[in-house]
């Protein structure tokens, strides 16, 4: 216990003096300087002292704002947390992502200064291209802002291989000879039927001139599927491509970017397009079904005669005409099962 005070005290004797020593630079800094002089802190980067002019108090001490930090250069308190802005900002407009959220990132400014900026909801700092992308731009993306380590990721460009997470870093890992990379497992699977060696199936001229027209509308690279709310479309140079959503998000048509799937918006669509489908097959096969064909004259065989060509028509309105009872006695009664569909289908049209 002894020994634990002891130790405590040469800890708090060694920042005590290393504080005195400080303050005592500083005080005999400002008895030669001029009044209203700034310097900065050595070890705290958001503290900072104001020389005075006046002997018995040299200098008063002062802090910069919550995430401020007081400029070496400008001396004044910038924008951003305390950082080295001799690295960072030796290049004027350089930009990097802030290691700690990547939403955000950190501009230099004019004269040595930064400024910490933030992307909009559902994007992120892309530090390769050095803008805000949506989250299904790459698999870079994926990894250092969403996913946690060892999830895996499909390649949409080679179903032979696959992207892994590590550290943050997206590496590509190649499958074992004969497999393909199967999402729904997460793991490289044998090729038996041949699926990674089909070719994907590009959008028609037709899907692509509706892409490209929703693209130049909006102003946007991306245009929504007009089938599928887990594909999308990206427009560049002329050209179409068709991309599909991570597993688990599908593609919001509203903020042009792929958005987790929580059970409700990707899922809804698609259950409506089944309802959808299945209503209209329902209805084909009901139009099917009653689409009776219907010939305009049949051979009606009558016993001790050659068959000869009647009349349908002629021979329902004839029957008409005489009494019921006349009429179903010169006809002949055919057993229940050889009723035909004709006979069915016009007696619901024919008062007996």
């Amino acid at each position: 216990m002894e020994n634990r005070l002891l130790v405590t005290w040469l800890l708090l004797a060694i920042i005590t003096a290393s504080v005195r020593a400080e303050l005592t630079d500083i005080s005999a800094i400002c008895r030669i300087s001029d009044p209203w002089q700034m310097l900065p802190d050595k070890d705290n980067c958001q503290r900072f002292y104001v020389c005075t002019g006046d002997d018995d108090l040299p200098f008063q001490e002062f802090s910069c704002p919550a995430e401020y930090h007081f400029s070496k250069k400008l001396m004044i308190c910038v924008p951003g947390a305390c950082t080295d802005e001799s690295v960072f900002c030796g290049l004027t407009n350089s930009v990097e992502r802030v290691h700690s959220d990547c939403t955000q990132y950190r501009q230099c400014l004019e004269g040595g200064s930064f400024a910490v900026a933030k992307c909009s909801v559902g994007n992120y700092f892309d530090p390769a291209r050095r803008a805000c992308l949506p989250v299904a731009i790459s698999a870079a993306h994926q990894c250092s802002c969403v996913l946690p380590d060892n999830a895996t990721l499909a390649n949409p460009s080679d179903c032979e291989t696959y992207f892994r997470c590590h550290s943050g870093q997206a590496e590509l890992v190649q499958c074992p000879s004969g497999d393909y990379f199967d999402e729904r497992v997460s793991s490289c699977v044998p090729d038996h039927t041949g699926i990674c060696l089909e070719k994907p199936t590009m959008p028609t001229l037709t899907e692509q001139a509706i892409a490209m027209d929703e693209c130049i509308r909006t102003g946007s690279r991306l245009a929504p599927h007009s089938r599928d709310c887990q594909r999308y479309y990206i427009c560049a140079k002329k050209r179409v491509l068709e991309m599909r959503c991570p597993r688990g998000q599908y593609f919001d048509a509203v903020r042009r970017y792929c958005a987790l799937d929580l059970g409700s918006d990707c899922q809804a669509l698609q259950a409506e397009k089944q309802d959808l489908e299945l209503e209209e097959n329902i209805q084909v096969e009901v139009e099917q079904n009653i689409q009776i064909d219907i010939p305009a004259k049949h051979k009606v065989k009558i016993q001790g005669h050659k068959p000869v060509q009647k009349n349908s028509e002629k021979e329902v309105v004839r029957d008409q005409e005489l009494p019921a009872s006349q009429a179903n006695d010169k006809l002949p009664q055919p057993s229940a099962e050889a009723v035909s569909s004709y006979d069915k289908f016009s007696s619901k049209f024919i008062s007996m």
